[in-house]
């Protein structure tokens, strides 16, 4: 709608009467309240206001009030209406010294002087809220003309205490140096680059590089749009802190409907967390809980502490909601204190020496984030100080440091070697059942889960010796390693003579043949074992595990391929353990020696597929198993 069309309807319906205006606005503009949660938790992080009823103004959406407001001159006076409005129905949720409010700010309004932040503070104290409450947002899909001021705008907002967000980052101009100048403490991620993520490699890897980079330069980061749990599963494992869409909440004018926490989201967050290793258990070990100064505090607190005398030389600093807004530098003020009267001049109330002046932004995650996440965070900051601020549902938790966290990282790796094979080198039984689980829960490829088990292994290693039956297993090792060789594969020894290939991107009859291929290699090559007079006859006799003596066909394997589309996620580790332990005493049973099924169906023949009877429901996407 042009300015030309807003200037018809106000003389139409108002008369081009600000007042008139503003009044009927009063009357009916209201406000709902969308949740934004913790991904890791469901715990409610605040909630965004949305206006409501603009139609009954004339206008189609809230953009066309306020062009309609700012083309009759009235547009700051229309946003302290409705920042009264918005604040008090916050006010009325039970819970709301645990969560924030965030508020959109038109652009246009950085023109106002002051930028209403006066009034906003006046308007809190009215319902004994403060402004660390409040969180600002200004969209990056802005006019770029304009956000010059958003400079100052923020600044200014600081010193309030105030915290800001990029709303809609990736769908205007997307610069670089707004995130270097503003410093907002909230990313938020377009929708556009979280709708279908699952499906789409290009937005996972662009959403996973705007999360990294806003965690290096010390902001939480929301994901827009979430609908699905598919986007929401994808989104907590790139690293997005906090989770805004459908699939948590519809906006809505009730207070009641506002709630302190999300089952949906907590329920999905705990099955990935099972699903999956937790490092945090790790993390809490490590952590030193630093003692954090207020952001407000006063020089005398930070020259006590220095005093005391510190294992680190940095103070971490929080504001009114435990957030944590950076970290003070002792090099920083070093100067000021040894030189003459200078601590006389950090007291000195009439000099401007409030913490947040002397706070630098660090690298900041959640105790929950994933440990290769934090070293990335660590391998791509120079800052000085070392290390990474860990927070819990976004308020400060302790200080993790870069030794501590390469600690973390090297434990880690020594558990990984620990479970290798020790003759084959291939990760174990728990790097393949990690592998399986984590993989069966991530949907955005085919995979398949292929389990291979020699047939009469025993018999051969009775007749030629354990060492000739180490060569059989090394060549075996040697086949998968070489067949295995996408990043995106996996090859595992479970165990004994029992062997693991987890391939995707693959469609099931292209996996079907290499595993066919495979089979026919090793019955090939493992018949170099055998004396000339066995390969001859085909067999070799020996005593089966009743100690009775029979014949024994030459080495070969059986295969049981599970295949899950893409699209489809499995998070019952039962039923999926189950499916596997079926179809691996099938390919035994089996003429060829290769069983497949796609999960939900077997294939009898490879040609031909019927339903497998499950404990449980299937819905599309996911499968949901009632116990």
């Amino acid at each position: 709608m042009t300015i030309a069309k807003h200037e018809w309807a106000a003389s139409l319906r108002f008369d081009m009467i600000p007042q008139v205006f503003l009044t009927n606005a009063d009357k009916v503009l209201d406000y709902a309240l969308q949740p934004i949660v913790d991904a890791h938790s469901g715990d409610v992080h605040g909630f965004e206001a949305l206006v409501r009823n603009t139609d009954q103004l004339g206008c189609a959406t809230p953009g066309d009030l306020f062009d309609l407001a700012h083309s009759i001159d009235c547009l700051p006076r229309l946003e302290l209406l409705l920042r009264r409005k918005a604040i008090g129905k916050f006010a009325g949720i039970p819970h709301k010294n645990a969560a924030k409010l965030f508020l959109n700010v038109d652009v246009r309004l950085l023109e106002t002087n002051d930028f209403l932040m006066p009034e906003t503070v006046t308007i809190l104290s009215r319902h004994d809220l403060n402004p660390a409450s409040i969180c600002l947002e200004v969209s990056e899909a802005g006019d770029a003309s304009r956000m010059g001021k958003v400079k100052d705008f923020v600044k200014r907002g600081r010193l309030l205490d105030f915290s800001f967000a990029i709303d809609d980052f990736g769908k205007g101009y997307s610069q670089l140096q707004n995130l270097y100048d503003f410093e907002p403490d909230i990313l938020k991620i377009d929708r556009f680059f979280i709708r279908s993520i699952q499906s789409d490699a290009r937005k996972r890897l662009l959403v996973a590089s705007m999360v990294d980079l806003a965690h290096v330069l010390g902001m939480r980061v929301v994901a827009e749009g979430v609908e699905t749990e598919a986007e929401l599963k994808v989104c907590r494992q790139v690293g997005c802190d906090l989770i805004q869409g459908y699939l948590v909440a519809h906006p809505s004018t009730r207070i009641s409907d506002a709630l302190p926490r999300y089952d949906r989201i907590a329920s999905v967050a705990e099955a990935q967390k099972q699903s999956g290793q937790s490092d945090s258990d790790l993390l809490r070990r490590e952590i030193r809980p630093l003692i954090a100064l207020r952001d407000d505090a006063s020089m005398d607190d930070v020259l006590a502490l220095l005093r005391a005398g510190r294992a680190y030389p940095f103070i971490p600093v929080v504001n009114a909601a435990d957030e944590p807004r950076g970290l003070i530098q002792e090099s920083d003020i070093k100067d000021l204190i040894y030189m003459p009267f200078g601590q006389d001049l950090l007291r000195n109330k009439a000099v401007n020496n409030q913490l947040r002046k002397y706070a630098h932004r660090c690298p900041v995650a959640d105790l929950n984030s994933r440990l290769d996440q934090l070293v990335g965070m660590i391998a791509h900051d120079d800052n000085t100080v070392g290390g990474v601020i860990i927070t819990l549902k976004g308020k400060y938790y302790g200080f993790l440091t870069t030794s501590s966290l390469l600690k973390i990282a090297n434990e880690i790796r020594m558990r990984e070697a620990e479970d290798k094979n020790p003759l084959t080198k291939l990760p174990g039984n728990g790097s393949v059942t990690s592998f399986v689980i984590d993989e069966a829960a991530n949907s955005e490829a085919d995979r398949s889960f292929c389990y291979i088990d020699f047939d009469h292994f025993k018999p051969f290693n009775d007749t030629y010796g354990f060492r000739t039956g180490d060569r059989a297993l090394l060549l075996f090792s040697e086949l998968i390693k070489r067949l295995a060789s996408s990043a995106r594969d996996f090859a595992g020894h479970i165990g004994g003579d029992d062997f693991f290939i987890g391939l995707k991107d693959r469609g099931i009859d292209e996996v079907e043949g290499l595993m066919s291929t495979l089979q026919a290699e090793f019955r090939h090559q493992a018949e170099s074992f055998y004396d000339p007079q066995h390969r001859e006859a085909g067999f070799i006799c020996a005593k089966d595990r009743t100690g009775i003596e029979r014949q024994f066909p030459l080495l070969t394997c059986s295969i049981s391929i599970l295949h899950l589309p893409a699209g489809l996620a499995v998070e019952n580790q039962d039923l999926l353990l189950r499916q596997i332990a079926t179809l691996k005493y099938d390919a035994k049973a089996d003429d060829t020696g290769i069983v497949t099924a796609t999960f939900g169906h077997k294939s009898d023949q490879k040609s031909k597929t019927a339903p497998l009877a499950m404990n449980g429901t299937a819905a599309p996407g996911k499968i949901a198993i009632s116990h």
